[in-house]
């Protein structure tokens, strides 16, 4: 823990990051720290009780697992067709597992996102999209991908993304601090956003801006959290006590396809990515605003780091060669 401490303060002095909470999980024990500061103007330094916007890892944590607590359900299957249960999205031959692992062929986003004002300009818009590749062919990491997947949660739920997590994976896990609705005066701020839509600090509220203008409630991003929250959740699958069956899980881990991406080679699971050479037994994921986590089975541990990296923009985030060294000394 005092490595981990050293290295991120090093990012801290550099400004690479305002700061950040970080935990290192086992089967037996969860220990946590943070470092820096909360926010720069005003100067506050963090006490350990921040919720950060974790962007991304909003995919794995909630989507991915309502996803496949459904297909547990027996109320969805990976080779369901999308337009079977969004009937306006017009490519009949994707499927949720095109979805799950980032090769159906659809953009990676939506052009011009900030200047999205509500859900339904958000929603028209992802079903106006033709696909860009063969899917199978390559992958292309997709929110507009991660948008549906949140739609049909939502749909085959019958209640918003939010209360389906809070029913299905938080209550359970006793992750009392992750919801999409934050408390405001604990939440970390992240990007100074100027433009038609929103000014100001987003404090509290998603920085990504298609689910900005969809609420908040989305499947790609949205759901705010702290480490020791989002260390629970890593500790229930290296416990074999998740919310999610242990066959399931084990489904979870397995290399779906390695196929060129943005940045090389790439390899994904279900929801998730994994090293290159990985078949079965590391995840892993990153949030946009600065987050990441991992669950490596071969040494039965997991690790995860939030930051608010694009405070006060985006630019300034240099967060990611620290959690590269931090990677590389767990392991």
């Amino acid at each position: 823990m005092d490595k981990i401490k050293e290295i991120l303060l090093e990012g801290v002095k550099e400004k690479a990051f305002p700061g950040g909470q970080y935990c290192v999980v086992t089967k037996d024990e969860i220990k946590c720290g943070y470092v820096g500061y909360k926010s720069y103007e005003p100067l506050v330094k963090n006490n350990g009780e921040e919720i950060y916007d974790v962007a991304s890892l909003t995919k794995v944590i909630s989507t991915t697992t309502l996803i496949m607590n459904l297909i547990e359900q027996g109320k969805l299957s990976l080779d369901a067709k999308i337009s079977d249960i969004l009937p306006r999205f017009k490519h009949r031959d994707v499927v949720i597992y095109d979805l799950l692992i980032h090769s159906s062929g659809l953009p990676a986003d939506i052009p011009k996102a900030a200047t999205l004002k509500n859900r339904e300009e958000v929603i028209n818009k992802v079903y106006e999209f033709d696909l860009i590749y063969e899917k199978g062919e390559k992958v292309v990491y997709s929110d507009i991908g991660y948008i549906l997947l949140g739609l049909i949660v939502e749909k085959l739920y019958g209640m918003p993304i939010n209360e389906a997590a809070e029913k299905v994976i938080f209550s359970k896990l006793n992750m009392k601090d992750s919801s999409y609705r934050p408390d405001v005066l604990r939440a970390a701020p992240t990007e100074k956003r100027e433009d038609d839509v929103y000014n100001g600090y987003l404090v509290g509220r998603v920085h990504d801006e298609k689910s900005f203008a969809m609420g908040g409630l989305a499947g790609h991003a949205g759901l705010f959290s702290t480490a020791k929250d989002i260390a629970k959740f890593i500790q229930s699958i290296l416990k074999q006590e998740f919310v999610l069956k242990d066959e399931t899980v084990k489904e979870m881990f397995k290399s779906r396809i390695l196929k060129e991406g943005r940045y090389g080679l790439t390899n994904r699971s279900l929801g998730w990515d994994k090293p290159v050479d990985d078949i079965d037994k590391v995840i892993m994921h990153t949030g946009f605003t600065g987050c990441n986590m991992w669950i490596d089975l071969n040494i039965n541990k997991g690790f995860v780091l939030l930051t608010n990296g694009v405070h006060p923009k985006r630019a300034n985030n240099n967060v990611f060669p620290y959690r590269n060294r931090i990677r590389e000394y767990l392991t």
